[in-house]
């Protein structure tokens, strides 16, 4: 009788211990998989000395069978019931990823493909264009595809919301075309819905774009980014994408672009502008109505670049 009350003491005592055994490391996050066993998990982590507290939650069917995958921030000199009751409950952690605008699909595929955090991979490159870029937030074992779901119906809530404000005879396929060449030329946000009068006045006068940026989107097979400088040769081929020989809008977007860059696609400024060229600090653009001024302008900052 007295040995099975000792060995009952010493088993309480060391359950009141395994509750209130605290984490020893510094601040850091444990992943838990729906395949594995808490204990080890903690084992392998050595936060906890003992660890008894998880072991027993993990022979315990109504517990082990409730705890959630995820993954969990455990805090120096946390205890380890605290631990436990964040997997109990799945408090785990929300991480958040940033698309910038004018990225091209197969660009953001990269992005997502490379973080270690979400699950699968994406082999189907979503068509250019159609998925918004933003900020989205994701818990770890969420899927990569499951962001790409996220980003295209944000686009189509979007374009949803936004397109009765449309003050422009384009359809919201040519809008999304044009946006995407405006997001890509433009450095500053005040200059949006500037490029985009630019741009409505050749397509209205029947003048070709010449935007470098859709070229740059041909010769890159849709990557949208080159390491060198454009050059005549790329200019002058004849291709769909390029809007030095093609009139009127590529067949595609050639980007992603943001809100604001369809918003200034549907809605340009009021203005007389033919043409603009690139500042030599390529912060911002020089806009003009005629081409006498505008080579006056690209001769003049040749000059300054030369210089330099």
């Amino acid at each position: 009788m007295f040995k099975a009350l000792i060995t009952s003491f010493v088993l309480l005592l060391g359950i009141c211990f395994s509750l209130y055994e605290t984490s020893n490391v510094a601040d850091h996050s444990i992943f838990f998989t729906r395949d594995e066993n808490i204990y080890d998990v903690i084992k392998k982590d050595k936060s906890f000395k003992v660890g008894l507290l998880f072991f027993i939650a993990n022979s315990i069917d109504y517990i082990r069978r409730r705890m959630q995958t995820g993954e969990y921030i455990v805090h120096y000199n946390e205890t380890a019931i605290s631990v436990l009751q964040k997997v109990f409950n799945g408090n785990n952690i929300t991480h958040k990823i940033t698309i910038p605008e004018g990225l091209t699909t197969q660009m953001i595929v990269e992005i997502l493909n490379k973080n270690d955090l979400l699950m699968g991979e994406i082999k189907e490159i979503p068509e250019e264009g159609s998925i918004m870029p933003s900020t989205y937030f994701y818990k770890f074992h969420d899927t990569k595809e499951s962001i790409i779901i996220k980003m295209k119906n944000q686009m189509t809530q979007i374009i949803s919301r936004i397109q009765r404000q449309n003050s422009t005879n384009l359809s919201m396929k040519e809008i999304l075309i044009l946006a995407s060449i405006i997001e890509k030329e433009v450095k500053l946000e005040e200059e949006l819905e500037l490029v985009s009068s630019v741009f409505h006045n050749r397509l209205r006068k029947k003048m070709r774009l010449q935007s470098c940026p859709t070229v740059i989107y041909s010769i890159s097979n849709g990557y949208g980014k080159i390491n060198r400088k454009l050059t005549k040769e790329d200019t002058s081929f004849k291709g769909p994408f390029n809007t030095y020989r093609v009139a009127g809008l590529p067949p595609t977007p050639i980007c992603c672009p943001g809100e604001k860059a369809i918003n200034a696609a549907m809605n340009p400024k009021h203005t007389n502008f033919l043409y603009f060229v690139l500042s030599p600090d390529y912060k911002h653009h020089y806009f003009s109505i005629d081409y006498k001024t505008h080579n006056k302008r690209k001769k003049a900052i040749a000059n300054t670049t030369n210089s330099n």
